[in-house]
């Protein structure tokens, strides 16, 4: 009977122990949310084509980059964005003539410096060959995410000189689908 008044003063013992010791409680500690520090690009886009002027067969080569080495762009939002190089390869049948990269800085002359600044080279298209004048193209300089752009058509000849302006069309609706932007295609 000892034994058992024993064993029942023990266990009454550890429950009342386990009751009065320390308790642990889990409060849930806050936490800063993570800041997104990752810089956004477009996606790397390569595209080959030809088209047929007069007797001639030309293709073009497009090559869009998102740039390491070219600074990167704050937009409004405090989102950063890598800028991109767009390399333009023509061939004139199966005759290299051009092959040129171009930046932003290309058209740095005709924007205004605010646009440069919060602007990357987004996209090109291919817009048609001009017998006896070459071919046409059309380069986009925009606001990262957003409509606000600046084309410009270029023109590079068949002795693989290039000029161009500020596109003032800004309603063109020429059908080829080779245009890349920000939805990548």
């Amino acid at each position: 009977m000892k034994k058992a008044k024993y064993s029942w003063a023990l266990v009454l013992l550890a429950v009342i122990l386990t009751a009065c010791g320390k308790r642990e409680t889990k409060e849930e500690a806050w936490t800063a949310p993570e800041t997104e520090t990752a810089i956004r690009q477009l996606p790397d886009l390569r595209l080959t084509d030809s088209v047929r002027s007069g007797a001639h067969l030309y293709v073009y080569d497009i090559e869009r980059v998102a740039s390491d080495s070219l600074p990167t762009v704050r937009d409004d939002m405090d989102d950063l964005y890598r800028d991109n190089v767009i390399r333009l390869v023509l061939s004139r049948d199966g005759q290299r003539y051009f092959d040129r990269k171009f930046t932003k800085d290309t058209f740095a002359a005709s924007l205004e410096k605010k646009f440069y600044k919060g602007a990357i080279l987004d996209g090109i298209r291919f817009l048609r060959a001009e017998p006896g004048t070459g071919l046409l193209f059309s380069f986009a300089v925009s606001f990262p995410d957003s409509d606000m752009s600046v084309p410009f058509l270029m023109t590079i000849t068949d002795a693989g000189a290039f000029s161009f302006v500020k596109d003032e069309n800004l309603d063109r609706e020429d059908d080829d689908p080779v245009f890349f932007d920000n939805d990548g295609v």
